[in-house]
């Protein structure tokens, strides 16, 4: 798949995508079916980060960064860049200077299996970045890898096009194809989870308003054994 640069790809609407903010990751997560959530290698630069936009993909040869380079001259606004750089890359492919021209173009952040440098930098003007380390080795540039097709990052396959959530817990990603339907559902469980806050904020149970008062006993019925 080296080798390959699309120009095109598919996109979601700016109404649709605007509907994913204040989304919670975890409610993502579940929603999709405890799937769609990227391994918790995957990690924030800082803490209060939020990312809401669409994948533009990159697949790195590894330990060359030299596609994510060409990558930063086609970025539209709104999206995310979601690069694979392979799970045993060890360098810093992605650094402060690519970060100001990420922004340049309307980036809304970068999400990579790979490392990045100049985490000071990027933290203190806070680009939203999620990454598996950091490293001060810099990448070659030589090796051509591909842009805008499927990658694998934090064990889910990204598509160009899909919307990409990120926020303190992680990243999670929904395919395209079934954005609307998520959000639809995703809205509801928002909804459900700040209901059960103030539930609980008012001395009922932790899930009493989906199983009922004594849901756990009765979960747990001929499974354990109390000793009083």
């Amino acid at each position: 798949m080296y080798g390959q640069i699309h120009h095109r790809r598919p996109r979601p609407s700016s109404a649709l995508l605007a509907g994913f903010e204040g989304i919670w990751t975890s409610t993502l997560g579940d929603t999709m079916g405890r799937h769609g959530v990227m391994m918790p290698e995957i990690r924030p630069i800082f803490e209060g980060i939020r990312i809401v936009g669409v994948a533009f993909t990159v697949l790195n040869y590894p330990d060359d960064n030299i596609t994510t380079h060409k990558a930063l001259t086609m970025l539209e606004p709104g999206d995310v860049l979601v690069i694979d750089e392979g799970r045993e890359s060890n360098t810093g492919a992605f650094g402060h200077n690519m970060s100001l021209q990420a922004r340049n173009r309307g980036a809304a952040g970068l999400v990579s299996n790979g490392c990045m440098r100049d985490i000071r930098l990027l933290r203190e003007e806070r680009f939203a970045a999620f990454c598996r380390g950091v490293c001060a080795r810099s990448a070659q540039k030589h090796t051509p890898g591909a842009i805008n097709v499927p990658v694998h990052v934090g064990g889910l396959v990204v598509h160009p096009g899909d919307i990409v959530v990120g926020d303190d817990d992680g990243v999670a990603v929904v395919p395209l194809s079934i954005a609307e339907e998520v959000l639809a559902k995703a809205r509801s469980r928002m909804e459900m989870e700040y209901q059960q806050a103030q539930d609980i904020k008012d001395g009922k149970k932790p899930l009493e308003i989906l199983f009922g008062d004594n849901w756990v006993d009765a979960a747990l019925k001929g499974k354990v054994q109390e000793l009083k």
